[in-house]
């Protein structure tokens, strides 16, 4: 199908309102509309696009939409980052009014939602378990997916066990997050290259598990995490040039050419930063604009990991330093933040800066520096992948890419599992928060995911209208039961 701006506009805007769960549970959400509806792009052009997005630093969506075609990176961007943060920005204006109200039917609606997502995430790992089939890696996807879902559930299992069972277990060893992740796969896979020597293997797996460890909840050898990185660094380059040395023989590559496009991009966004910057501190006045921006692009930059990372990162920018105070911070901005859809670092980004031009300034420029705030956070997004991304040009030919990208979805797949049991028990919350039982909360989520299932499978219904029949009859069934 022909790409048209306003089809490109409309389709990362329906991306954005239905974005709960963020990060890496929007992945299937934008293959399903790019691959499967639109066919704009290739099933393996949009995995590698995925494989950079993983390691760049923000909002991981943020990254895919900013990389998948270099015409309409800004559109993208902006269309999927704009609808949760503006709803946002709506909800903190009205608090005193219609907030609370607000607050509530989204939270209804959020469950049909969620069930929707549910749905997506679920088609997507059967989708791509049905490739690696067909392509001869059976055995070596269920593995990879068991061993991604076991390093990452860990906190999710535990939430879910305090909310049904109402049982403290104990800190979990591993629960990684989604960057360490996908660190240590690229650097198994970096290591191993060619190979089939299982000695090999075994080392790049034992160390690729203490980075685990050192990374994980518990926080074991947490001591040795830099050492641990740096032999991780060490072994690899051992290892590539090895290879290139081995194989220099047998290699003809091509002239590598810069591809000056995501340049363009990257320049772009910058600009837009930079105009906006310029435009409040010329009607504001106020020279922390200046300070606000760069705290915005420090701190998303140094996001690796996700939302519930940067709620840390965050704090210790705007909070510990006096930027906004520390009640605002924790009762409006994370509370609602993450009950937005799309990216939740963008929504927090949004509500800080909402927050210090409403204390400041007032309420017209609450909504100016929240606007700023939401394009800093885009922008500084864009930065890292799209830099990311031109570097990525000079390893295309490599084989060990290929092999990480060739085996980045298996890893997905089991992370995405972990956030789907999330997802299910952010949706049994909300019931249970209005004096549902918890094991018939998370029956009735399931429930709406499986009739969702049904529907599609049987009467091939389309997924618009599983959308709208998941969030409106959430919204009208517990509005008139609660």
């Amino acid at each position: 199908m022909q790409k048209k701006p306003l089809s490109v506009l409309l389709s990362f805007l329906k991306v954005g309102i239905i974005g709960f769960g963020g990060g890496a549970a929007l992945i299937p959400v934008i293959e399903n509309e790019l691959v499967e509806n639109k066919k704009w792009i290739e099933k393996k052009d949009f995995d590698t696009a995925v494989a950079v997005a993983c390691i760049s630093p923000a909002s991981l969506p943020v990254s895919l939409c900013s990389i998948w075609d270099s015409r309409y990176a800004l559109m993208s961007a902006y269309a999927y980052a704009l609808p949760g943060p503006l709803l946002y920005l709506f909800i903190l204006t009205g608090f005193s009014f219609i907030g609370l109200a607000g607050m509530t039917y989204l939270k209804y609606t959020s469950v049909g939602l969620i069930a929707f997502v549910l749905f997506l995430l679920y088609r997507f790992v059967r989708k791509n378990y049905v490739h690696g089939k067909q392509t001869g890696i059976q055995k070596q996807y269920l593995l990879i997916v068991a061993s991604a879902f076991i390093l990452t559930c860990g906190s999710v299992l535990q939430r879910l066990a305090l909310l049904l069972f109402d049982l403290a277990t104990p800190v979990p060893v591993f629960s990684i997050d989604m960057v360490t992740l996908i660190i240590a796969t690229i650097f198994v896979f970096c290591f191993t290259g060619k190979s089939k020597s299982r000695l090999k293997y075994a080392a790049a797996l034992s160390v690729a598990g203490l980075y685990a460890l050192s990374n994980g909840k518990r926080g074991i050898f947490g001591q040795f995490t830099i050492p641990v990185i740096a032999v991780m660094v060490v072994m690899t380059a051992t290892s590539i040039l090895y290879d290139a040395y081995r194989y220099k023989s047998n290699t003809n590559k091509a002239p590598v050419r810069f591809d000056i496009k995501p340049l363009r991009n990257l320049i772009l966004f910058l600009m837009i930063a930079l105009v906006l910057v310029s435009l409040t501190y010329f009607f504001s006045g106020d020279a922390n604009v200046w300070d606000f921006a760069g705290r915005v692009l420090t701190s998303s930059l140094s996001s690796f990991g996700g939302g519930e990372v940067y709620i840390g990162i965050s704090e210790s920018y705007f909070v510990q330093t006096g930027f906004i105070p520390e009640e605002i911070y924790n009762t409006q901005i994370i509370g609602i933040a993450n009950s937005m859809p799309g990216p939740v670092l963008v929504s927090i980004v949004a509500g800080i800066g909402y927050s210090y031009g409403n204390i400041t300034h007032g309420v017209g420029f609450g909504w100016v520096f929240g606007l700023l705030g939401l394009s800093l956070a885009v922008t500084a997004t864009a930065f890292g992948v799209l830099v990311l991304f031109m570097c990525f040009g000079f390893l295309k030919d490599s084989f060990r890419l290929h092999m990480v990208i060739s085996y980045i979805m298996p890893v997905v797949c089991g992370m995405l599992i972990s956030t789907a049991l999330s997802l299910l028990r952010q949706a049994s919350s909300v019931l249970i928060n209005e004096g549902f039982n918890p094991f018939a909360s998370v029956g009735s989520v399931l429930a709406i995911f499986l009739f969702m299932l049904l529907l599609h499978k049987k009467y091939r219904v389309k997924d618009l209208i599983l959308l709208l029949i998941g969030g409106a009859g959430t919204l009208v069934t517990l509005s008139a039961i609660c």
